[in-house]
């Protein structure tokens, strides 16, 4: 303890290292306004550091005074004020609070930084900067910000230990070299965990709350017939289709890929779906072990982050079904079908977290589902009278070889995606017309809601519970940053259906799309995916190929490793006096006692020990003499045994006394 105070007590000289602290600042704060878009705020802080690193570097040698520290605690508490008042009632306008905290007390503290401990504490500072900008980073443009960042580092490491006299800065690089090889390997070959977060995720945005300005007004989902301006606008209209567009509706870092799920329809009209009204339950923002009703038990769990680009409804989008909720809003309400409604709806910058269960979803399960209790699911058995018979008489001869619920809902579904072609241009519904007959027997072509709407209806009619899922597919995966992007084009609808003791389950009759889009698990253990086809597989495709890839770069870094190891280990020839010698070396280590430079010879070492441990020191002199002899005259000396005298000289002083130590020692 009295050493880390001399030490934060010691001026830091070294400009060179300081401009690498600062460095460090300035490539936090412009990542954070390129990705988060806090481009005031981190343009105002950034002056500010550098102001502060000026005034720090000036005053380095003065002596702290009661006033300044005063000031100083005065604007840390301000900091904190403006952190509480924005993420509570949003008194500044309630965007990324905490990230604006980060910069602002950044640019306070940079005004008292003297010592060298002060200085990598303030690098530190911008590291969590620059982690919360990485929150927004959602390609790998963001690279060059952590490469920038790391070489300020290392550029403080070298500066500042350069000014120390015998510092050896070699074996630190060799180390430092060494550990970011194997942790880049590890971060490369390591999957993301199988399970629930470690932690509650970070929350960057303003809680949302009912009194939300009333500047922000939503679309409603942009799915190709929704109705805006209805009392219900969660609904369908079939006989038209828009085209949507490229525009980022949200982004999701999962482990896994999903389906990422708004809100389900249940109640078919001929030419169109609606809602019905369910039963709801109210939970809080962090809720934990959320089951929707019939749902079954769960094998693992699928860990997954958001962030809304644009407005969205008031639906939490999710993979279904949600076990887990980190939402920053109070008053959501859990319907029974496993729809998640917030207070208000979804507008830029919201991010929240969610976990969904994993189930086990293959067939081999599937088939060992209970009967159907018809009586209990009517609502999701209703057919309406326009629908004529013919599409039940296709539904029974398509599934008339399925001996189990999966089976024949396998063959429907399979029976639709080979059959009927997808294309948004298809013709306008006839006024007189059902949807899903026109669809079956007359077009032959449709979109993801006219696959689904025929879907569910077939399945109605063999007594098989069926509903319509709405939400969004997958989007565009970046196996680099493990983000999905998300755009108003892969807005999409899919069917739901019931297995007694399992729950529902996704099935999607779309050609082009998963034909039963459910959770998985992301890999559990390491390399659990590599093989040969994926090792050589290019990088931008299955996660295995860059498994397989970090396998074989681990491979060889380590092979490496131990090649130079072995070598440097056949170089110094270490014989008994060699080996005695570096024994007694690690001793005076542990002991806190100075121990041998690498610019020393042994004689020049035992020189400086005798001035500063004389005992100690004629408890090391034989084993000096025995190294001088074995190298230079070849006459080998027992040398163990001074090991026993020297490490009872070193715990006598250890325990009788604080040892006294040069400046260049400690």
């Amino acid at each position: 303890m009295r050493r880390w105070a001399r030490a934060a007590r010691i001026p830091e000289d070294s400009l060179q290292g300081r401009m690498a602290v600062l460095g460090a600042a300035a490539v936090a704060d412009v990542a954070i306004a390129v990705t988060a878009g806090a481009l005031l705020t981190a343009v105002v802080c950034l002056a500010l550091v550098f102001l502060g690193h000026r005034v720090s570097w000036r005053g380095r040698h003065r002596a702290r005074t009661a006033a300044g520290q005063a000031v100083l605690g005065l604007l840390i508490a301000g900091c904190l004020v403006y952190l509480v008042s924005d993420l509570t009632i949003g008194l500044f306008g309630g965007s990324l609070p905490q990230a604006k905290f980060a910069l602002l007390s950044q640019a306070v503290t940079s005004f008292d930084l003297k010592s060298r401990r002060n200085l990598f504490t303030h690098l530190w500072h911008s590291a969590v900067i620059l982690y919360v900008a990485a929150l927004f980073a959602w390609n790998p443009f963001f690279l060059p910000f952590v490469l920038g960042w790391a070489g300020c580092l290392f550029a403080f490491l070298y500066f500042t230990r350069r000014e120390r006299a015998g510092a050896p800065w070699g074996r630190t690089a060799r180390w430092t070299v060494a550990w970011l090889a194997i942790g880049g390997v590890l971060f490369v070959v390591t999957p993301h965990f199988a399970g629930r977060p470690i932690a509650v995720p970070l929350l960057v945005s303003i809680p949302v709350s009912d009194n939300a300005s009333p500047e922000i007004i939503p679309s409603v989902l942009p799915l190709v017939g929704g109705q805006p301006g209805t009392q219900d606008s969660q609904s369908i209209n079939l006989r038209i289709r828009g085209r949507l567009g490229d525009e980022v509706m949200f982004r999701v870092r999962a482990a896994a890929p999903g389906y990422w799920r708004a809100y389900t329809l249940q109640r078919y009209t001929g030419r169109s779906w609606s809602r019905r009204q369910s039963a709801s339950l109210p939970i809080p923002p962090v809720s934990v072990g959320l089951t929707a009703v019939d749902e079954g038990p769960a094998i693992g769990g699928l860990p997954q982050s958001f962030f809304i680009e644009r407005p969205l409804p008031a639906e939490v989008l999710v993979a279904y079904p949600v076990q887990e909720l980190y939402f920053p809003a109070r008053g959501l309400a859990l319907v029974e079908t496993g729809t998640i409604h917030s207070p208000v709806p979804l507008r830029r910058g919201i991010n929240y977290s969610a976990v969904s269960a994993v189930r086990d979803l293959s067939p081999q399960r599937l088939r060992q589902a209970g009967p159907i209790d018809a009586t209990l699911h009517d609502r999701d058995l209703e057919v309406p009278a326009s629908v004529p018979g013919r599409v039940a008489v296709l539904a029974r001869k398509v599934s008339a070889g399925g001996a189990t619920e999966y089976d024949r809902v396998h063959a429907i579904t399979n029976y639709l995606r080979t059959n009927y072609r997808y294309s948004l241009d298809t013709p306008r519904l006839p006024s007189d017309a059902d949807a899903v007959d026109q669809f079956l027997f007359s077009d032959r072509v449709g979109f993801c809601e006219q696959f689904a709407s025929a879907l569910t209806v077939m399945l109605r009619t063999q007594g098989i519970p069926a509903r319509m899922a709405v939400g969004y597919s997958t989007g565009e995966q970046d196996t680099l940053t493990g983000s999905f992007t998300v755009r108003a084009r892969d807005a999409h609808a899919w069917v739901e259906v019931l297995f007694p003791e399992i729950g529902w389950v996704p099935f999607d009759a779309s050609p082009g799309f998963s034909d039963m889009p459910a959770n998985h698990l992301p890999a559990r253990w390491l390399l659990s995916d590599l093989s040969p086809q994926h090792a050589f597989s290019s990088l931008g495709g299955a996660p295995g190929g860059i498994a397989g890839a970090g396998a074989g770069l681990f491979a060889v870094v380590l092979a490496v490793a131990l090649a130079v190891a072995w070598r440097r280990s056949r170089r110094l020839a270490r014989t008994r006096e060699v080996r005695a010698y570096i024994w007694a070396q690690r001793w005076l280590r542990l002991t806190r006692l100075r121990a041998r430079a690498p610019a020393e010879t042994p004689d020049e070492h035992l020189a400086a020990m005798r001035t500063v441990a004389p005992d100690v020191a004629a408890a090391l002199a034989p084993l000096v003499v025995a190294l001088e002899q074995a190298s230079y005259a070849g006459r080998p000396i027992e040398p163990r045994s001074s090991l026993p005298v020297l490490g009872a000289a070193t715990r006598h002083r250890v325990s009788t006394s604080a040892p006294t130590r040069t400046p260049s020692a400690t």
